[in-house]
């Protein structure tokens, strides 16, 4: 069984900094990054890919530290989709999966034909002609075409149609289910993390501030209808974030279990928790 871990890894640009962030990822999970842009998603995700130097820290496989001389093994074991493919504009798709092919030694060129027939991408096309969505399926189908066993998305389903976003999250689901396979994947679509996550990591200006499971939201948050008189509560105003003009939100240990008498409790959404962690959506009470 797979497994990804970050031990306190940092990357320091001029304006920004990746710090300190630790967690691991087992084969059978799925792990959600959720951040506003410019959180340190991509970050992170390109720091595990080598794309970016890190200043501390390390990142192991299996046990081991990936270094630059297992770097080349570790990635046999990587499913990568970045940023949209827009390299080799004048190649068609299926000489560029040729191409590609020779990177990986468990590629499976019948794997990879099924993926492209299921996603409506014509390997004769030339990538300059695929849209931004289609390019992403095209990384998709890569990914997925070399018996990876941990998976690296970063925004995997941004530009798809709700039907192909939808066939995508079942995969992935079923990769960690049936596979044991490792999935991290960075979304801003929150509609995603609450249907196939089954652990949310929280990015704030590069910190990792939460690493939870659905259970510890519900217990650690909650959602009350707003109005004036529940503005009044001082336990409130102390460790409350406005939401909207609608709602607040609330953080406490024991959130679930506390009595609001006769405030309207409401469902707990994943980017609820998002706006509460970055100081909420206008001014009003703080935590």
């Amino acid at each position: 069984m797979a497994r990804l871990e970050l031990c306190g890894i940092t990357v320091a640009y001029d304006k920004f900094t990746l710090s300190n962030i630790s967690f691991a990822c087992h084969g059978g999970e799925v792990l959600a990054l959720i951040g506003k842009n410019g959180a340190g998603k991509t970050t992170t995700i390109d720091s595990i890919m080598g794309m970016t130097p890190l200043q501390s820290g390390s990142i192991l496989c299996d046990g081991q530290q990936v270094t630059k001389a297992n770097e080349h093994l570790f990635k046999q074991k990587i499913g990568y989709v970045g940023a949209a493919l827009d390299y080799y504009p004048s190649i068609c798709v299926g000489s560029f999966l040729r191409v590609v092919s020779g990177f990986y030694t468990r590629w499976d060129a019948s794997e990879a034909a099924r993926y492209l027939s299921s996603f409506n991408i014509d390997p004769n096309k030339k990538l300059s002609q695929l849209s931004s969505g289609m390019r992403i399926k095209l990384s998709l189908t890569i990914a997925l075409s070399h018996a990876a066993e941990i998976f690296l998305l970063d925004e995997p389903t941004s530009g798809l149609d709700p039907i192909v976003r939808a066939q995508v999250l079942e995969i992935l689901e079923r990769l960690a289910r049936n596979r044991d396979a490792c999935i991290l994947f960075s979304t801003h679509i929150t509609q995603d993390v609450e249907k196939i996550a089954s652990r949310m990591l929280f990015l704030v200006d590069g910190a990792l501030v939460l690493d939870a499971d659905r259970k510890t939201l519900d217990e650690r948050f909650v959602k009350l209808r707003l109005d004036d008189s529940l503005l009044r509560l001082n336990q409130v105003r102390q460790r409350g974030v406005i939401l909207n003009d609608k709602f607040i939100i609330l953080k406490e240990s024991n959130a679930a279990s506390e009595d609001f008498g006769q405030f309207e409790r409401a469902p707990l959404l994943v980017e609820d928790v998002l706006i509460f962690l970055n100081g909420g959506v206008h001014d009003g009470p703080t935590n």
